[in-house]
């Protein structure tokens, strides 16, 4: 009786972790208003996932590019407080999902936003794009 009772638990604990990480970037994903208001207020620290290719194809002003695929992708966050503000972005949004949630599990960084739709969303309401 005893370990089924902690089989349960432990069960029912997993569920509720993985709940709340599939929630913590839909709940922290704002629109392209939102994010082109803290991009324009430089509250916080703008951070494009995408590789090198697509950032110089064209990125929003002001943003640093950390490719989310690349070796040294956590190693790239070390040095940055957990508590400052970062804004992520990328094509379409998984990508910059998929970086919030290892920047708050595996680094620990408490105050994250990421761009819903990504770039495309950016682009499709008539906000502009640097190109190098």
């Amino acid at each position: 009786m005893g370990k089924r009772k902690l089989l349960s638990f432990a069960f029912l604990s997993f569920v509720l972790l993985f709940v709340s990480a599939c929630t913590s970037a839909h709940e922290k994903a704002i629109s392209a208003a939102e994010f082109k208001s803290l991009v324009e207020g430089y509250e916080c620290i703008i951070v494009d996932v995408r590789s090198p290719e697509e950032f110089m194809e064209g990125h929003i002003e002001g943003a640093a590019t950390i490719d989310l695929y690349s070796a040294n992708f956590e190693h790239r966050f070390r040095f940055i407080d957990t508590t400052h503000c970062m804004a992520l972005y990328c094509q379409s949004g998984k990508r910059s999902a998929q970086a919030l949630h290892i920047l708050e599990t595996e680094l620990g960084f408490i105050n994250l936003v990421h761009l819903q739709g990504g770039i495309t969303t950016w682009e499709n309401e008539g906000y502009e794009l640097v190109k190098d």
